[in-house]
């Protein structure tokens, strides 16, 4: 009788195969994810620092769970240091956070550091911002320093004329914030909370909305063209898997309950954007066909992207620019005529734009037919 053949890891195609997930033989040092971001020769005079974003939901909070967990056990072990610490970032998208909901977390696990802010602080954390926004908005839009910087921000997100490029610069906003306060808190890296299942649509989104060239930064582990470290140690688990595992394991006080999937049928397509639609699609098809979603990730992760810190970069989301094709953001290059025709206002901008956002910058319209 034939020895079994023995499998080499599908992760690293190198190592001997020890488990096999979900039919997947991997080595165990794969599985184990925070591994792989472990600095190798790190001070012992610095205790390394990793930024953890909240929102709340299933994700976000159950990897804070997780990590909680693996660093109680450090401590148990007598050792007397952590591998890293964790500070825990809360951004209120939509007006004031609620900072009730943050102190359930901080009580439940008190090892961290906490800190919440709403998205109109980014005028506080980034300075850049102002500059960059009244350029974007065009001499149509006016930036009143004036007037509050919630009132600021309003005005420029209903300058944008679509529900997808509302969000599309909100997503972008968030990213902002969320780098400039890990950079001022003087962390290593920020561990996002995203599921394979968010990755996907995030991914599926991305590619729609022209942004196809930014897909490996906003998916793959690694140094960002922000200059920080983003690591997505949930993205081997499907949404409906992070569930399950809260609903058993989290502490039923943090409320931490699967929102109910975006609904298309009650949105209109002026109200429906391309993230929600994505999402829908990739929450109801992910359980039917795990495989194939988690095969969108990992086929981007193959992907071999240029340095971060090569070439041009977007003035508005920080990505580099692909000047290898038709490119709208380019006045006068090879999509430049592009530009003109889809919008003949005169709307120069002196600083670099990628294909994504120069898109979304189509859809700005003038404050006043945005609040009609």
């Amino acid at each position: 009788m034939a020895g079994k053949s023995v499998a080499t890891c599908m992760d690293c195609k190198v190592t001997t195969a020890t488990q096999t997930v979900r039919k997947r033989d991997l080595w165990s040092k794969v599985v184990k994810r925070m591994e792989k971001y472990r600095p190798q020769n790190a001070p012992k005079n610095r205790q390394r620092k990793l930024l953890l974003p909240l929102s709340y939901g299933v994700s976000s909070s159950t990897l804070l769970h997780i990590l909680n967990l693996q660093l109680e056990r450090q401590i148990s072990t007598g050792l007397g240091r952590r591998a890293y610490d964790i500070h825990v970032l809360n951004v209120g998208v939509c007006g004031q956070p609620d900072s009730q909901r943050l102190d359930l977390f901080r009580e439940a696990y008190p090892l961290h550091t906490y800190s919440q802010v709403p998205l109109h602080l980014i005028f506080k954390h980034d300075a850049a911002i102002t500059d960059v926004i009244s350029e974007y908005g065009g001499p149509e839009f006016i930036d009143d320093p004036t007037k509050t910087d919630q009132e600021r921000l309003d005005i420029f997100r209903f300058s944008l004329s679509t529900a997808t490029s509302r969000t599309d610069i909100d997503g972008i906003l968030l990213t902002r914030l969320v780098v400039a306060i890990a950079k001022e808190l003087d962390c290593d890296g920020i561990l996002w909370g995203d599921s394979d299942s968010r990755l996907a649509s995030k991914a599926l989104s991305n590619v729609a909305k022209g942004r196809g060239f930014s897909a490996t930064w906003d998916v793959c582990d690694g140094i960002s063209p922000w200059g920080i470290q983003f690591n997505f140690p949930l993205r081997d688990l499907f949404k409906f898997e992070l569930s399950t595992y809260a609903s058993l394991a989290l502490p039923k006080s943090l409320g931490v309950v699967d929102s109910e999937r975006p609904s298309v049928d009650n949105l209109s397509n002026k109200n429906m954007s391309i993230e929600n639609l994505l999402s829908h699609y990739v929450e109801t098809q992910g359980e039917k066909y795990p495989g194939i979603m988690a095969n969108i990730v990992r086929t981007i992760d193959k992907l071999q992207p240029p340095p971060a810190d090569a070439g041009s970069k977007c003035v508005l989301c920080g990505m580099p620019v692909d000047n290898s094709g038709e490119d709208p953001a380019i006045l006068g290059g090879p999509g430049g005529s592009q530009y003109v025709l889809m919008d003949s206002r005169e709307r120069p901008m002196t600083s670099t734009l990628c294909y994504g956002c120069a898109r979304s910058r189509l859809d700005l319209v003038p404050p006043k037919s945005a609040s009609a």
